[in-house]
């Protein structure tokens, strides 16, 4: 009964995504796997281990949580969506794991690395489930999907709906994973450890706060809490678009090219082209980059660009138009001169 139930909501949630305008349905299975945790105390292991507050997992129907695991020095290891499911037996938990699939086995590691006094099962469950987004210009407004089929993307409202399904029950997709990567870019969110560097980078450098990734209610991580209540980070990831080419270089070629080892620098025409951040992800003509965000904001305001390329090969380099996020706070990129920036504004 409460299976045919659930393949009810989940057939009633297609049909009111796919026909609100401008909706369209993704699997992500090439970019996302599935982990399975169980135990007894799950909530309470998983307080210990990442950036946002498990406990908010404990209600009966709660919605997805985005969280993150971070080095003790508070630098970002793994993001993940935690999906709260029905466990095998009464007195344990159970959670399902939306993460990274380049580093699902490392992810694994960890996870089983910290449950050895806890008694939690950590498996992976790729081969029966798959992580689902539904997307677009509409979608965040599409009340009659079941929200417990079809969650909202706990990130942001722009980001419609994210849910992991059974395969056996899925959809039928209406979009690739990188028109859904290129939407998302768009929106000026990273995703993954290809785009969100692991072990390297500040989560606040990448939004993740702001994305209800991260709870400063907790007491812990206390370079990542030092930062936040300080409120200035100069650098930030950005959305751009890239524009024309100069000099020899193929825009198809120019920033972050499949089979790239390296990440290609922007720099600053009008600084003796000085690299002021890094190319994150590209899809098209739409990518993300983390930059510095006084000359970025510089770059915005006189409506200039910035540029891409390969110094050391000399292919030329692109343009990149970086913008604003409607969704930022509006402090960001003026931390160190907000009362300047807003009188300049109304003047």
């Amino acid at each position: 009964m409460l299976r045919r139930q659930a393949a009810g909501s989940l057939a009633r949630g297609v049909r009111a995504l796919s026909t609100a305008g401008g909706s369209q349905l993704a699997c992500l299975d090439d970019a996302r796997s599935v982990l399975r945790l169980e135990g007894r105390g799950l909530l309470e292991y998983l307080q210990k281990i990442v950036s946002n507050d498990a406990h908010k997992l404990a209600a009966p129907g709660a919605p997805p949580l985005y969280a993150c695991v971070l080095t003790p020095q508070g630098r970002y290891l793994h993001d993940m969506f935690l999906h709260r499911v029905e466990a095998a037996s009464p007195d344990a938990q159970a959670v399902l794991v939306d993460c990274d699939a380049g580093q699902r086995r490392s992810l694994m590691d960890l996870l089983q690395r910290y449950s050895l006094h806890h008694k939690i099962d950590v498996t992976s469950v790729s081969k029966n489930y798959s992580v689902w987004t539904a997307f677009g210009s509409s979608i965040a407004g599409t009340a009659a999907a079941p929200e417990r089929v079809w969650p909202a993307d706990p990130r942001l409202p722009a980001l419609g709906r994210r849910t992991i399904l059974p395969r056996g029950s899925a959809p039928t997709a209406t979009a690739s994973s990188s028109e859904y990567a290129c939407w998302r870019i768009k929106q000026g969110v990273a995703e993954g450890d290809a785009e969100i560097p692991s072990g390297e980078v500040v989560p606040l450098e990448y939004n993740l706060d702001k994305l209800n990734g991260i709870s400063f209610e907790k007491g812990c991580y206390e370079f990542v809490a030092r930062v936040h209540a300080l409120g200035v980070v100069r650098k930030r990831i950005m959305p751009f678009r890239l524009g024309q080419a100069r000099g020899a270089s193929c825009l198809s070629t120019v920033p972050l090219a499949p089979g790239h080892s390296r990440i290609f620098d922007v720099f600053d025409a009008e600084e003796n082209l000085r690299p002021i951040g890094k190319v994150r992800a590209l899809q098209g003509e739409f990518g993300l980059a983390k930059l510095r965000l006084k000359e970025a904001m510089a770059a915005i305001r006189e409506e200039k660009p910035l540029l891409v390329g390969d110094l050391e090969a000399g292919t030329g380099y692109a343009e990149v138009w970086p913008w604003r996020p409607d969704w930022w706070e509006p402090s960001w990129g003026y931390e160190e001169g907000f009362e300047e920036e807003k009188q300049r504004q109304v003047a």
